[in-house]
């Protein structure tokens, strides 16, 4: 039985076959290849951001104040959106303060000065509004911004996984504080009101 020789067309078109397989294969391992190298990327920048999150917040007392921070200046960036920047206390004006600036008792009163310093001009532009709604009425802008703030800045703690331990217990105890001095300044207006009107 005799078999037929090869031909030229045969031949081109068993090194097309050829090559497609080569390149499928190569572009396979190419993928192989990005994926690995992919998670290894992934991998190395979760290492890194481990360290750094152990870097900033691991120093125990230094790391808690990183935390308040945070805390102070999401709080205060959404009261800062809501009502204006003219009184703000910024996190630059706050830079190298005494050891227990960010403890949970200063952290929280400077939260609420800084609000509070909203209140004057929040009455001139309500002025035809009674005292005690003018008091409820920015109170509850205030409270609300707060919240909001703090649901934002507790958010990228968790997100950092420091959101625990003396961190949150801080962070707790500051909100708090926060609402113990809204209300002190609450009975201390509407007292006031309540009085005057009597006289």
């Amino acid at each position: 039985m005799a078999v037929s020789p090869i031909t030229g067309s045969q031949t081109a078109l068993t090194a097309r076959v050829d090559s497609q397989q080569v390149k499928a294969n190569d572009k396979s391992e190419q993928k192989e290849q990005q994926a690995e190298f992919s998670a290894s990327r992934t991998e190395m920048k979760a290492r890194s951001n481990q360290n750094i999150v152990q870097a900033m917040f691991g120093n125990g007392k230094q790391g808690d104040d990183k935390a308040m921070n945070i805390l102070y200046s999401e709080i205060m960036s959404t009261i800062n959106a809501e009502l204006g920047k003219e009184h703000a206390i910024t996190p630059d004006k706050v830079a190298g303060q005494a050891d227990d600036y960010w403890s949970p008792e200063n952290t929280a009163g400077r939260i609420v000065e800084g609000a509070l310093g909203f209140f004057d001009t929040f009455q001139r532009q309500n002025s035809n509004m009674p005292e005690d709604e003018q008091v409820e009425k920015f109170l509850s802008i205030i409270t609300k911004s707060i919240d909001k703030g703090y649901g934002e800045a507790t958010k990228v703690l968790d997100g950092l996984k420091v959101f625990d331990g003396s961190i949150k217990d801080n962070a707790e105890a500051t909100r708090s504080l926060i609402d113990d001095k809204l209300a002190a300044f609450r009975e201390a207006k509407l007292g006031t009101a309540t009085q005057e009107g009597a006289e």
